[in-house]
């Protein structure tokens, strides 16, 4: 998907209250369709790669960190870090430019996040496309977390997870031990914890990858912030989602993959078939995962993308 505009037009630190710093960073046409991408995690940050999902000439596309995640500071920061500071950051973000409604387009608890946004904000998206949809209840953490989900199918993965801590029934207890991991002052085994933490991640976001470098600060956020999040219930986000999915107003499509064994699809359409709303058209991807790495998953979502595009064209008319 090629340019002649500039790929790079701007970034900004915002100062967003609780020593809480965000990176924010803008691409592709000033004059184009407003589009805010949320990446997922929660910790993921944003990355250049993330581009490609984008026509740069249509939209002007805006790659927020969220607090603690990316270029965001302080890095890996977890006070003052839960689901409804991210929302009101995402609103303070959207009044400093000045814009009256954007287009949303996120993964993973990206999509979880733009759900949520956009049924407490109505007005203010115009239209999104999430993809690997995380419905966090305790159905979803059991399934990404517990023994009898995702565990049945990667049970060898499962166990070098579950190695460093001692075996329990219960995730609260898995919780606790990698909190105490992460914390170890021995530098080794703090990077040991890390890495089973990303690598069972990695087992379903995309099975038969190899888990990249894990000792940066980049991968030590992610770790530290998602398993913030999973302990606790993720501050609520799916008591908004159930009470509220009604009011969302934006057109709305959610991909999701066959063989997304991240969030997998059986509790999405669960969730949506209870919860969900006209306004809201759910595909589910043959041979899609959850990581965008894999093509089938890609490339749908940048169709998805387009298509959002050309809706927003044909309304403007």
């Amino acid at each position: 998907m090629s340019s002649h505009l500039p790929a790079f037009i701007r970034r900004d630190w915002l100062d967003v209250g609780d020593g809480h710093v965000l990176h924010l960073a803008q691409h592709g046409n000033p004059d184009g369709i407003p589009l805010l991408f949320l990446h997922g995690g929660p910790g993921g940050g944003c990355a250049v790669e993330d581009l490609r999902l984008f026509d740069r000439d249509t939209f002007h596309i805006f790659l927020l960190d969220q607090r603690g995640a990316g270029r965001s500071k302080p890095h890996g920061e977890l006070k003052h870090n839960d689901l409804l500071h991210l929302l009101g950051d995402i609103e303070r973000v959207r009044l400093w430019l000045n814009i009256p409604a954007w287009c949303v387009v996120g993964g993973s608890f990206g999509a979880t996040l733009g759900f949520i946004y956009s049924c407490l904000y109505p007005q203010r998206v115009l239209s999104q496309v999430l993809w690997g949809l995380f419905i966090p209840n305790e159905e979803g953490a059991n399934w990404l977390y517990g023994n009898q989900g995702a565990a049945t199918l990667f049970p060898q993965d499962y166990l070098e997870f579950t190695a460093l801590a001692p075996f329990s029934a219960k995730i609260d207890t898995l919780f606790k031990r990698y909190q105490s991991g992460f914390l170890d002052p021995d530098v080794d085994t703090r990077l040991e914890y890390v890495r089973g933490w990303l690598k069972w991640e990695l087992a379903l976001a995309l099975p038969g990858a190899e888990l990249p470098e894990s000792g940066t600060p980049l991968a030590k956020s992610l770790a530290e912030i998602e398993l913030h999040y999973a302990s606790q219930q993720y501050f609520g986000a799916y008591a908004l989602m159930r009470e509220m999915a009604c009011g969302i107003k934006a057109d709305t499509v959610i991909l999701q993959g066959e063989m997304d064994w991240v969030c997998p699809s059986v509790i999405v359409e669960k969730f949506l078939e209870e919860f969900g709303s006209g306004d809201m058209k759910y595909t589910l991807i043959k041979g899609g995962y959850h990581a965008l790495a894999n093509d089938k998953m890609f490339l749908e979502v940048v169709y998805a993308v387009q298509e959002m595009a050309n809706n927003m064209r044909e309304i403007d008319k």
